[in-house]
C-alpha cells in the first residue's frame, strides 16, 4: 500500500484509492483480495468503482490506468469480482423498475457537456434550462419530452398547453409555472417552484405536487421531500447558493460541474458551508473554500482532486 488507505471516506473516495493501488505495475495478491472483498461488501462500492473507471477513461495521456492494469490481470479473483460488479450494476439499473433499454434508440435533441448550462426555447412559449451533463429527447408531439439524464428546469407562461416530461420512473405533467426535474439514482426528484403539477409513476396512482414543494418519484411511489429551496434554481444563472450545507454535500454538487473526481475526506465532510459559488469556475470555488474553512485542496491523481484538513 502506498499510504492511501481505503475505508476512511465515502465509496467514491475509497474507489479512487483502490484504483490508485491497482494501477501500480506490481500489486500483491493480498491487495487484490482486499479490493475484491471491498467491492463485494456493498453495492455502493460497485457503483463507485464503475464511476471511477468511467472518469479515468475520459482522461488521455496518463500513465497506465487502473483499467489497463486490471486488464493485465486474469486472476480468478478479479473475474469473480467483476462478475459481482456486473450483477450489482444490473440490479441497480432495474431499481427504477424499468429495463435499461428504455434509453436505447433515444438520441438527445438537446444536451449539455460537463460544466455547461444552456437555455433553449421550446414550442408554446416554454423555456428550458439544461444543467451540466444533461440530455433531453423529443417525444411524439411538441409538448412531449424525455429526460435521458441530468437535470432540467422548465418555465412556461400562462395560457400554454400542458407539457409532459417522461423519465424512467414515470411522467410529469405541468402547465404554466416553473418546475425542475433531476434524475437521481433513487428516482426522479421534482420541484414545483411556481404552479402545481402532476406526477404519474409507472406502477402507482397519479399524485399532485403543490406549488413550493418537491418530491421523489420512483416507478412505484411518490415520496414527499418537503419545501423547495428557492436558491436551488439559481444554477441556471451559473451560481450555486448554499445555506448551511455540509461540505460533503457541496463537494458532491460541485463535482458535477468539472471533469474527473472531486471528493473530501470524512474528517472534514461535516463542516458547514454558507455562500454563493461560481459554477463556471469550480477551481475558484474550491479556492474560496480553502480560504474560509480549515481545509486545503489536494490533487491525488491527475483526475482526482480531494479536499483534506489544512
Amino acid at each position: 500500500m502506498n499510504g492511501l488507505i481505503p475505508g476512511r471516506g465515502g465509496p467514491l473516495e475509497e474507489a479512487a484509492v483502490w484504483f490508485a493501488e491497482l494501477a501500480a505495475d506490481e500489486v500483491d495478491p493480498v491487495t487484490e483480495r482486499a479490493w475484491e472483498r471491498w467491492l463485494q461488501a456493498d453495492s455502493r462500492n460497485a457503483v463507485a468503482w464503475a464511476r471511477v473507471e468511467e472518469i479515468s477513461a475520459r482522461f488521455t495521456g496518463l500513465p497506465a490506468s487502473g483499467r489497463m492494469a486490471l486488464a493485465r490481470r486474469e486472476s480468478l479473483g478479479r473475474r469473480r469480482a467483476l462478475k459481482v460488479l456486473g450483477l450489482t450494476l444490473g440490479g441497480l439499473a432495474l431499481g427504477w423498475a424499468r429495463p435499461d433499454d428504455w434509453r436505447l434508440g433515444q438520441d438527445a435533441d438537446l444536451s449539455t457537456a460537463i460544466g455547461e448550462i444552456r437555455a433553449f426555447d421550446l414550442a408554446g412559449g416554454v423555456r428550458v434550462w439544461l444543467n451540466t451533463d444533461s440530455q433531453l429527447a423529443r417525444g411524439a408531439t411538441a409538448d412531449h419530452w424525455r429526460l435521458l439524464r441530468g437535470e432540467a428546469l422548465f418555465e412556461s407562461r400562462g395560457g400554454t398547453a400542458p407539457m409532459v416530461l417522461e423519465a424512467m420512473p414515470g411522467r410529469v405533467r405541468f402547465g404554466a409555472g416553473c418546475c425542475a426535474v433531476q434524475a437521481r439514482d433513487e428516482g426522479l426528484e421534482v420541484a414545483a417552484y411556481r404552479g402545481a403539477l402532476q406526477l404519474l409513476p409507472r406502477q402507482a396512482r397519479p399524485e399532485s405536487l403543490t406549488q413550493g414543494t418537491r418530491a421523489l418519484m420512483t416507478a412505484t411511489a411518490v415520496q414527499p421531500l418537503g419545501p423547495v429551496d428557492p436558491g436551488r434554481q439559481l444554477w441556471r444563472q451559473g451560481r450555486l447558493v448554499v445555506d448551511d450545507w455540509s461540505l460533503a454535500a457541496l463537494v458532491a454538487e460541485l463535482g458535477r460541474y468539472r471533469p474527473g473526481l472531486l471528493t473530501c475526506t470524512a474528517t472534514v465532510a461535516h463542516l458547514r458551508v454558507v455562500g454563493s459559488y461560481p459554477l463556471a469556475d469550480t477551481d475558484r470555488a474550491l479556492a474560496a473554500l480553502a480560504d474560509s474553512l480549515p481545509v486545503r485542496v489536494e490533487r491525488r491523481l491527475p483526475w482526482w482532486v480531494q479536499i483534506v484538513p489544512a
